[in-house]
């Protein structure tokens, strides 16, 4: 915890020279797939996840059912306001700000993209960081069931709503 940071820039620079010196690691990596699901991403996600999730009380889950307000708190967040607040960013932007930079399609682009990707509630790291933070590890494990489920209801249409 103390050095993630450096940890995490430690990994991007390592990410980029393994690039650099290796420039075919992400057509081999983008090979290693099983139902179109990226195997090596998957592993790192394992791996990501499993220590934390031994560590839970799964006590902690039952009493975090009986306290809908953070859970509720969530979803509006993650539904009602971060889709349509990226939606906004992705119009000033890429429409207003960069409009002189970029051609219209490739605007176009950067914006579908900025959409989709605050439409799509994050999961795996929300349990990293309620850890970093020390949280309360019932309800957030709640809370990320509870959004990955909803994401399988509300994202396409959703995001079909935004990208017109």
């Amino acid at each position: 915890e103390k050095y993630l940071s450096l940890w995490v820039a430690l990994c991007i620079g390592a990410g980029i020279g393994i690039g650099k010196v290796f420039p075919q690691i992400s057509d081999i990596l983008g090979g290693l797939t099983v139902a179109n699901v990226s195997i090596p991403v998957a592993v790192c996600l394992f791996l990501m996840i499993y220590p934390i999730m031994v560590q839970i009380d799964f006590s902690q889950v039952a009493k975090a059912v009986r306290t809908p307000k953070p859970i509720i708190t969530t979803l509006v967040a993650n539904w009602a306001i971060k889709p349509f607040t990226m939606a906004f960013f992705a119009w000033l932007f890429m429409g207003i700000v960069f409009k002189d930079f970029l051609s219209p399609e490739v605007a176009q682009e950067y914006r579908a993209g900025m959409i989709l990707l605050g439409v799509a509630p994050c999961t795996a790291m929300v349990l990293m960081w309620s850890y970093l933070a020390k949280g309360d590890m019932g309800h957030t494990l709640v809370m990320t069931a509870i959004n990955s489920l909803s994401m399988v209801l509300l994202y396409a249409p959703l995001a079909q709503f935004l990208l017109g």
